[in-house]
């Protein structure tokens, strides 16, 4: 694992979150760059403005008429009454308390993509790889892949859709690595 696997990470971590000006400026390019680099045959990724960035990612995550197309917290896809601050949350927090993180109350929950992506970058960055296949493993990619599966469904701008296919590319290929890592280490 490399410095830039963590920055890839943070990156993620970054774009799922709601938009700022630098992942409006630079994320088209970035997820380009990946999806070229993982070799995944993706649509074009135009520019996108932040405006234009900012409300897509409404519509996607936090609302829309029809109720946002793919909340971003564990909580909703790990608890069967799609509940916040449930069963997903537990889990993200409990991870984290083992890192040695002891989150703060914020606008978010703790189970957000966003910051569970960041958690992968800073146990990479760490080099805890136990803690990483189990987060992966038994929480991270439980949820996950449902997530980008309702993304892919709300026909999202291919941004969001290149964000959600490189996410999943980027993860299946950590955890690959990660179980090979740990096997080989005696």
């Amino acid at each position: 694992m490399s410095s830039s696997d963590r920055d890839l990470f943070l990156f993620l971590g970054r774009a799922f979150q709601y938009p700022d000006a630098q992942v409006a400026l630079h994320g088209a390019w970035t997820l380009k760059k990946l999806a070229r680099d993982l070799g995944l045959d993706l649509p074009d990724v135009p520019e996108i403005s932040l405006e234009e960035l900012q409300t897509e990612y409404t519509r996607l995550f936090i609302n829309s008429p029809e109720g946002a197309a793919a909340p971003p917290y564990a909580s909703i896809y790990r608890h069967r009454a799609g509940f916040l601050y449930q069963e997903g949350h537990d889990e993200a927090l409990s991870y984290y308390r083992e890192m040695g993180f002891e989150p703060v109350e914020g606008p978010e929950p703790g189970d957000h993509i966003g910051f569970e992506l960041a958690f992968v970058g800073l146990l990479l960055e760490e080099g805890r790889l136990d803690l990483l296949e189990r987060f992966l493993g038994g929480h991270l990619l439980k949820w996950y892949p449902e997530l980008a599966a309702r993304l892919l469904a709300a026909r999202p701008h291919p941004f969001y859709a290149a964000l959600a296919q490189v996410t999943d590319a980027c993860l299946n290929r950590l955890l690959e690595e990660v179980v090979h890592e740990e096997k080989r280490v005696p």
